[in-house]
């Protein structure tokens, strides 16, 4: 039986090597990539097709919580393990709904690392005990503030780009995606926001304060 597909992503080569070294010999787990940014993990994700990504929630090019959203926009059947030193309740609570199946502190040990990419491989889900309680209490604010729309990072980044007056074209160019993908995204962001065109979107993104 072969092991469980690993690609590893995590921008400080220091911590990103002493993954991939204890799990060189693991009987169970096969690392097929290491990469240091999200860019990079998307790539080697996509052309791997690993059972597990092991995500760095700050990533340089794209950070871990576009990764998480781009996965489950493609439909992507790689899981993913959150494994970073940002445990703030907003953070485990973008990540679980962005799809990850695991959140672990940096600080956890090899062996529980280990253990959380193999129940993820086999379908499982876990949350570091460190974080349950925060993530507990981000659902409950949520639910009160329920009425304020929530956008995802990436319908941020495309409305803060719209707010400066860029065509669509350009946005597609900054953000290194189709326009077909831009367009999408936006209408996504009027059903949100209960708008029908850019303008009155920015202008309730900035009521709002969904706009910083």
């Amino acid at each position: 039986m072969s092991g469980v597909r690993v690609v590893v992503a995590d921008d400080h080569p220091v911590y990103r090597d002493g993954l991939v070294r204890a799990w060189e010999d693991h009987p169970a787990i096969e690392v097929v990539a290491a990469v240091g940014d999200g860019r990079a993990a998307l790539a080697a994700i996509r052309r791997e097709a690993p059972d597990v990504a092991v995500i760095d929630l700050r990533l340089p090019e794209i950070d871990g919580l576009q990764v998480l959203e781009t996965l489950q926009q493609e439909d992507l059947p790689t899981r993913a393990v959150v494994l970073t030193a940002y445990v703030d309740s907003a953070s485990v609570y973008r990540a679980i709904a962005g799809g990850a199946r695991a959140y672990l502190e940096k600080a956890a040990s090899s062996e529980t690392i280990s253990d959380a990419v193999l129940l993820v491989a086999g379908g499982g889900t876990l949350i570091s005990p460190l974080v349950q309680d925060g993530l507990a209490n981000e659902i409950r604010n949520r639910r009160l503030g329920a009425a304020r729309p929530t956008l995802t990072s990436r319908e941020t980044d495309i409305l803060k780009l719209a707010a400066d007056g860029c065509p669509a074209q350009e946005i597609a160019d900054r953000l290194h995606i189709s326009i077909a993908t831009v367009k999408t995204h936006l209408q996504h962001i009027y059903e949100k926001l209960e708008v029908s065109d850019r303008a009155a979107a920015v202008a309730q993104a900035i009521r709002r304060g969904l706009l910083q």
